[in-house]
């Protein structure tokens, strides 16, 4: 009684919200689907296993009738070739009259009586002489002009094309079959003197065979039906056979309703082609349907009385949880209503939830405050100034005064780009700018440095237009280049070349700045990577990079950044990686 009450309430209440629904088909489901798709495996495995076997036995049986066909052909080639090599059947040949021969006539007949004796399927053998035009058969001789076969020995000597089988007319009055009449030329030397014909009979051809029942078998020279068990077909074009378009030769194909097998002779065109009714087979597959189906309904019930079974004895703890609830929901969650068509979950869960909101709340504040927090910390590392740099250009235009004895050629230039410099570089409040606003305080810093080391470098810049238009946090491009000059060309005693790169990838904005100067070690690669990983700048001779790398991390996130590609003699590069933004979207 009690099952059923939680049935009942559960199935009233909740309909089919209620996890115990919900996981009794799941139950269902774990154990069904496993089941259902073993049998369904299990029957397609059959089926193809049965599919094989067929195709195995269609195939076996063609190679068996053709072996047999292969056998008898070869020995009536064999007793065709022995009838022309006989030294009686040869003077007859060569004797136009058969003058003093007649004697010889008997011992001929004996020669082709006895394969017409030996073997059901050979109702005559003929030989036939060109020179005294007679034919020479079991019975006796008699002229080619009046002989009744003489159709058949012209069909032959007529032909376009050499052959060896024939489809003629039965000698049998009122036979319902034709013959297979097999032909052999006899020569000596280069002349044709005769022709030899054994007339073969397709009715007990085919009982020599013994081809199966659910078989159809057909024979032909690639042009001809010259055999099959179907008497319409005999002498029929090759074409006319069923399903023909569909044979493989030397192959077999199967769709399932039957089995065509094709075996060809590796030196002639003749064909030995077998089609197997399926139809027998199709009957066994629907009865182990029918008995799969049946069997998956019977484990379809045992599988819901036991589904039943274990979800309630699962649910009673759930059950008691959620009376306890219902008791006390005004204690855990006030005047609001708690139940609203949920799932018995959602009622447990209903009363920790403001309780999760409110620390939600708080944990979403806090992580406003840590990136507000980070935001400030890049714009104050942003702001530091290199003092060496300050020192130095000062220090150049000294001396440049000096030199110029108060001129305004080189001093004016570098004060200009000077002055121009420091303004973008303290009056700009914007935190991410065009990368062509980049470029421009690149430009100013290079050319105070150019009129310092005059042709110490070159700068090449290879920024695509539409590179220009996208958005970078400031002074990102100027401490590295000032690495390059500092680090990598300075030291050198000739020439060196800085190239500043861009291009997009995925959905991000690679800019790369290289050099040819001398470039790092490894142990001084390795510090320099280690010092940038690390979460606060270390006095180096690499700030710069350090301090650019921070704010890159610290703007766009942690897997943005700068990367480090140095060999020593053959120059440093150094990519930034950051998302590609056309427009005003990082604040």
């Amino acid at each position: 009684m009690k099952v059923k009450a939680i049935l009942r309430r559960y199935l009233t209440d909740y309909k089919f919200n209620s996890l115990l629904v919900r996981n009794m088909l799941l139950l269902l489901a774990l154990i069904l689907i496993p089941l259902s798709g073993g049998a369904a495996i299990s029957y397609y495995a059959y089926k193809s296993m049965q599919m094989k076997e067929r195709q195995s036995a269609s195939r076996e049986a063609a190679e068996e009738v053709y072996s047999e066909l292969e056998s008898i052909f070869k020995e009536a080639r064999t007793q065709l070739v022995y009838i022309s090599m006989n030294s009686d059947v040869e003077l007859y040949m060569y004797d136009e009259a058969i003058r003093q021969f007649n004697y010889k006539i008997r011992t001929i007949q004996e020669l082709i009586k006895m394969p017409v004796l030996a073997k059901d399927y050979v109702d005559s053998i003929w030989v036939y002489s060109a020179k005294s035009n007679r034919v020479v058969t079991q019975e006796g001789v008699a002229l080619y002009e009046t002989f009744q076969g003489r159709d058949r020995i012209e069909v032959y000597l007529n032909r376009e094309e050499a052959v060896e089988l024939m489809v003629t007319e039965s000698e049998q009055p009122n036979s319902p079959w034709p013959q297979l009449a097999a032909f052999r030329e006899i020569r000596y030397g280069k002349q044709m003197n005769g022709v030899s014909i054994m007339n073969m009979n397709v009715t007990e051809l085919l009982k020599e065979l013994d081809v199966p029942q659910n078989v159809h078998l057909y024979f032909t020279d690639g042009k001809t039906v010259l055999l099959a068990d179907e008497k319409e077909l005999i002498g029929r074009p090759a074409e006319e056979i069923a399903e023909y378009d569909r044979v493989i030769h030397d192959g077999t194909y199967s769709d399932g309703l039957q089995c065509i097998s094709s075996v060809v002779s590796p030196i002639s065109s003749l064909e030995v082609i077998t089609r197997m009714d399926m139809g027998g087979y199709n009957d066994q597959l629907d009865t182990i349907r029918s008995i799969m189906l049946s069997l998956l309904a019977v484990m379809t019930l045992v599988t819901l009385i036991l589904a039943v079974a274990v979800s309630v004895r699962l649910f009673r703890p759930i059950e008691e949880i959620m009376s306890s609830l219902q008791e006390h929901h005004n204690v855990l969650v006030g005047e609001d209503v708690l139940f609203q068509n949920k799932d018995e979950l959602e009622y447990i869960l209903t009363s920790i939830q403001r309780t999760v909101n409110a620390r939600k709340n708080t944990e979403d504040a806090l992580a406003e405050r840590l990136r507000l927090l980070k935001k400030a910390q890049a714009v104050a590392l942003q702001s530091q100034i290199n003092p060496h740099f300050l020192n130095n250009t000062l220090e150049t235009i000294n001396w440049t005064a000096i030199e110029l004895l108060g001129g305004r050629n080189e001093i004016s230039r570098m004060a200009g780009a000077l002055s121009r410099m420091l303004r973008m570089t303290l009056e700009n409040s914007d935190t991410v700018v065009p990368v062509s606003t980049e470029i421009q305080h690149c430009m100013y810093y290079l050319e105070i440095q150019k009129t310092r080391y005059e042709d110490k470098f070159e700068v090449s810049w290879q920024i695509p237009e539409e590179i220009k238009s996208c958005r970078i946090i400031r002074i990102v491009l100027q401490p590295l280049i000032e690495n390059a000059i500092y680090h990598g060309i300075k030291p050198m005693s000739n020439k060196g070349q800085i190239t500043i790169r861009g291009q997009t990838k995925e959905g991000l904005l690679l800019i790369t700045v290289s050099d040819n100067g001398l470039g790092m070690t490894e142990q001084e690669l390795e510090t320099l990577q280690r010092n940038m990983q690390s979460d606060m700048i270390r006095e180096s001779c690499h700030i710069g990079m350090a301090n650019v790398n921070q704010r890159l991390k610290l703007y766009y996130g942690e897997e943005y950044g700068l990367t480090v590609d140095s060999g020593e003699g053959t120059g440093t590069s150094v990519t930034v990686w950051i998302p590609r933004v056309q427009e005003e979207r990082w604040t």
